[in-house]
């Protein structure tokens, strides 16, 4: 069998002097060491002959339109459609995963999904009249070779692209990865080493320095932090959180705060209480965050208001948003949304 007409050689990669073609995956800070026939943490990294091969490139398991702000992004295009896609594989094994079903597998290999290559998903983002890409569902630094070339076409194309990512990436590749992105809405998963390595497999420091390159590289940031009941909602931590958001990406960004679901490894923990979330969210506005959002749960406004006067800014219902205020607030206050229009 001729691997290279199978599977994509992957990029960010060494071989071991001396090791009969063991390899290590340069990509993430785990730096998997594969013998041949070995996948990486991620499932979907793979030595094959002294080769790693990204066996997810091209393969997306899930693609489907959504609102942009399922994301979430509440800042970006704002109201707009985005052609959303996925593969198997994630380099976190979060217990609490809440889609573990793709995240946490990987693919069989005698029976690989449809092959789709960059100038597809990018003719069926313009047959669907769209000019948003999300890549989502799963983690898609694993599939960082199939992303970049397709955020190469789409801006090519003026096309926009979206990642949701865990930000555990090395940062001597993460300018190559994540150069032609244009904005992220990373999941930052708790505020403290201890709580990585406990629960996620990994660790914080990469993270943390993630979101400031990204902040640094003058791109969109939107976070997202999933309150986990006694695991990651202590007051004292998430007041750490908010004040580090405040102090190293700017009050300005938006924070959008998630309820857990009882799932995966932990179906009998207790789901997130509604006061909780209000509560977390108070805060976070009192830490000086200005766009504050409360996720997976009913009955919540999530409008957008200017911090200075509070007029309406965008009017969000039930993921939908919808811009009511362009380029300037009444007030005089520059709107922090990214939109052609302004």
């Amino acid at each position: 069998m001729n691997y290279s007409d199978t599977y994509y050689t992957a990029r960010w990669w060494s071989v071991l002097p001396d090791s009969q073609e063991k390899i290590q995956c340069l990509l993430c800070p785990h730096k998997c060491l594969m013998k041949p026939g070995q996948s990486g943490i991620c499932n979907v990294r793979k030595n094959i002959g002294g080769v790693l091969y990204s066996i997810s490139y091209g393969h997306p398991v899930a693609m489907q339109i959504d609102p942009i702000e399922k994301k979430p992004l509440y800042h970006f295009y704002p109201g707009e459609s985005i052609f959303s896609i996925g593969t198997f594989g994630c380099n976190l094994s979060c217990d609490f995963c809440q889609n573990w079903n793709m995240s946490q597998t990987g693919y069989d290999n005698n029976k690989l999904p449809v092959y789709y290559s960059p100038q597809d998903i990018i003719m069926s983002c313009k047959q669907s009249d769209l000019h948003l890409i999300a890549f989502t569902y799963n983690e898609p630094v694993v599939f960082s070779e199939y992303m970049t070339d397709i955020a190469e076409q789409a801006c090519l194309e003026g096309i926009k692209t979206v990642a949701v990512t865990n930000g555990y990436i090395c940062p001597e590749v993460l300018p190559e990865v994540f150069s032609r992105i244009d904005a992220f809405n990373i999941d930052l998963k708790g505020f403290s080493d201890s709580f990585y390595r406990k629960y996620t497999g990994s660790s914080f420091d990469p993270v943390q320095k993630t979101m400031i390159t990204l902040r640094n590289m003058g791109k969109h940031i939107e976070l997202t932090t999933l309150l986990i009941p006694g695991l990651n909602d202590s007051e004292e931590e998430l007041k750490k959180e908010f004040e580090w958001i405040c102090t190293m990406l700017g009050n300005h960004t938006p924070l959008h705060l998630s309820a857990f679901y009882p799932g995966y490894k932990r179906l009998h923990h207790p789901s997130t209480k509604r006061e909780s979330l209000f509560r977390a969210k108070e805060l976070a506005m009192e830490s000086g965050l200005y766009y504050v959002y409360i996720g997976n749960i009913h009955d919540v406004d999530n409008s957008t208001y200017c911090p200075d006067c509070h007029a309406l800014l965008v009017n969000r219902q039930h993921y939908q948003g919808r811009l009511e205020k362009e380029g300037f607030c009444r007030c005089g206050r520059l709107i922090d949304i990214i939109n052609d229009k302004l």
